[in-house]
């Protein structure tokens, strides 16, 4: 019997999370799952079909080297990003401090553990009350710490000190309220009530070189009359072309058709202004990063022009990008999945193993 890298714990966990997050229900996965990839068998990867079935369907670009989610998850990610470092870099407050000369949304007021900070000094609970009561702009809140997909981020709509004391207690500690973003109208058009943010993967080669992941870039958009760009949640995504064009096709998770922008919104020929601009900003920001050689950054174009970062992904999801483009890191693959080769995975610098009971993971090994 052949020995894989990955266990059959793992890729049945692969198997489990792809089939939750990402596969419509009637999708019929058991055509190819007992099918192994070739290119993966040889890398030492048990990689079910299953993957490049599906993607292949919605993309047209037929290929065996379509990443699973366990691969990925487990191999890929601890061998590229310090898994165990991820969370402190993550915490939205320090943006400001990791990235000074990089436009971002206006703070009013930060909570960082508990205690309150504005224009970097501490405050009372008090102060960022009136703070925020004494903002005119429209404000947003959101947590800060261990959060993804938009979760937990609101319009503040209630103002006045009992209705902000109210909002503090409920978010309790680590999150940020900043002023709500005025995007470019190209992009605000798309969804008016949307922040319409982009989507852009950088990758730093192991001789230390920065590459920009074209084709895998893309614009996300809400639904009708929601504030969130959120694909999972009613939203859509669109690849970005190598020169700022967005392509017409809509995809979404859980859906096997593929809309129209046009059809969907009336906009057709959309150019990101500034695209390149946008690139070379990412670049040069992920040399800050030197924990980290794969980052997945959300930014979107201010009126002016300038790029406004939002926030950065040191786990970013690839089932989108492989939806949409073919398998993640393109051209890089290979240099990549030597990487996972030779790594040696733990549980410190992975993803925690943990299957929910009522899971397929569950009724696979039994």
């Amino acid at each position: 019997m052949a020995q894989y890298l990955n266990s059959n714990k793992e890729y049945y966990w692969g198997d489990w999370y792809f089939k939750s997050h990402v596969m419509p229900a009637d999708f019929d996965y058991k055509a190819h799952k007992k099918e192994l990839s070739p290119y993966y068998e040889k890398q030492g990867f048990k990689v079910s079909m299953m993957f490049a079935d599906y993607f292949s369907r919605l993309n047209g670009i037929t290929s065996d080297r379509y990443l699973s989610m366990d691969v990925y998850y487990f191999y890929v990610i601890p061998s590229l990003n310090r898994y165990d470092f991820k969370n402190a870099y993550l915490d939205k407050n320090i943006y400001s401090e990791l990235f000074p000369m990089v436009k971002q949304p206006k703070t009013i007021v930060k909570n960082i553990h508990g205690i309150f900070y504005r224009d970097g000094n501490e405050i009372t609970l008090d102060q960022a009350v009136e703070a925020v009561n004494a903002s005119a702009g429209e404000l947003m809140i959101k947590p800060t710490v261990e959060t993804c997909n938009g979760e937990g981020v609101e319009q503040i709509r209630d103002f006045g000190i009992a209705a902000v004391r109210d909002l503090f207690e409920r978010y309790g500690i680590n999150f940020i309220v900043q002023e709500k973003v005025k995007q470019h109208p190209v992009l605000q058009q798309v969804n008016p009530t949307s922040l319409n943010s982009m989507r852009l993967y950088t990758y730093r080669h192991l001789d230390g070189t920065y590459e920009f992941l074209y084709p895998f870039a893309h614009m996300r958009f809400g639904g009708k009359g929601a504030i969130k760009d959120n694909v999972s949640q009613g939203g859509g995504t669109c690849l970005i072309l190598n020169d700022g064009t967005v392509d017409d096709r809509v995809f979404r998770f859980k859906h096997m058709e593929v809309s129209s922008l046009k059809r969907e919104t009336g906009v057709e020929g959309l150019v990101v202004p500034n695209y390149q601009g946008v690139v070379e900003t990412l670049l040069n920001m992920h040399r800050r990063l030197p924990y980290f050689d794969f980052v997945g950054w959300d930014v979107t174009v201010l009126p002016d022009g300038e790029p406004l970062f939002i926030e950065f992904n040191l786990v970013p999801s690839v089932e989108g990008p492989q939806m949409m483009a073919g398998p993640m890191f393109g051209d890089c693959l290979e240099e990549v999945i030597e990487r996972a080769r030779r790594v040696e995975c733990s549980r410190v610098q992975s993803n925690k193993k943990v299957f929910p009971k009522d899971s397929l993971f569950y009724l696979h090994m039994q």
